[in-house]
C-alpha cells in the first residue's frame, strides 16, 4: 500500500463526507476508523422505524434493511465489534499511524505556527477563520464510542445521532471527547501542542 496515496485518497474521503473518524473503545483499548459515519450508530432500528414515520421508508422495508445494515451487523457491539471490522473492510488504525495522517503534508514549523494561530484566535483575535482550520479539524474524530461505559458522542453537528443511542446510553452532542481518551492515545497531541482547540 503506498501511504501517500492512502492518506490522500482518506483526506479526499472525509472532504467530500464519504467517510468519518471515529474513535471506539472495545475490550480495553482504543481504535481508530475511517468508515461511513451511518455505520457509526449503536442500533440502526431506531434509525429506520423514524424513517418509516417520516414516509421515507415502507415498512415491507423494514426487516431487510434492519438485517443487511452494516452487512448484517444491526446492533453494534462489544462483542461484535470486530466482526464489524471485518465484514465491512474497516482498517484500524495506529496512533502513531493518525499521527502521521494528521501531520501529512506539514512542517513543525507550519504546525507550530498555525498553532499559536488557534491560540490567538480562541482568546484575542476578532478576525475570520483560516481556511486551514477546517483543513486540520477534518482530521480529527467526530466521533467516540465506549462500549464499556455506554458513552457516545459525536460532533456531526447536522444529525441528532444522540437521539438514536441506546436509552441506557449516555449520548450528546458534545466536542469534549477528546478529553476522555488517554493523553498516550491522543494524536492530535503533538510536541506539547494540543490541536483539539481545533473543535472549540
Amino acid at each position: 500500500m503506498n501511504l501517500v496515496n492512502e492518506t490522500e485518497r482518506l483526506l479526499d474521503a472525509l472532504f467530500n463526507g464519504d467517510m468519518a473518524i471515529a474513535v471506539f473503545v472495545a475490550k480495553g483499548k482504543h481504535y481508530y476508523v475511517f468508515d461511513d459515519k451511518v455505520n457509526f450508530c449503536i442500533d440502526v432500528s431506531s434509525e429506520y422505524k423514524k424513517y418509516i414515520q417520516k414516509g421515507w421508508m415502507k415498512e415491507s422495508q423494514y426487516e431487510e434493511a434492519v438485517t443487511t445494515f452494516r452487512k448484517g451487523i444491526p446492533v453494534l457491539t462489544e462483542h461484535n465489534f470486530d466482526e464489524y471490522l471485518v465484514k465491512n473492510n474497516v482498517t484500524v488504525f495506529s496512533t502513531d499511524m493518525m499521527r502521521n495522517f494528521f501531520t501529512f503534508g506539514k512542517t513543525k514549523d507550519e504546525l507550530f505556527d498555525f498553532y499559536n494561530y488557534i491560540e490567538e484566535f480562541h482568546s484575542i483575535s476578532l478576525g475570520t477563520v483560516s481556511s486551514k482550520w477546517d483543513e486540520l479539524r477534518m482530521r480529527l474524530p467526530m466521533f467516540y464510542i465506549n462500549f464499556a461505559k455506554k458513552i457516545y458522542r459525536h460532533t456531526d453537528w447536522e444529525i441528532n445521532h444522540e437521539e438514536l443511542a441506546p436509552a441506557d446510553w449516555a449520548a450528546q452532542a458534545n466536542d469534549d471527547f477528546g478529553l476522555l481518551v488517554p493523553d498516550r492515545e491522543q494524536y492530535w497531541l503533538i510536541d506539547g501542542m494540543n490541536f483539539w482547540k481545533l473543535k472549540l
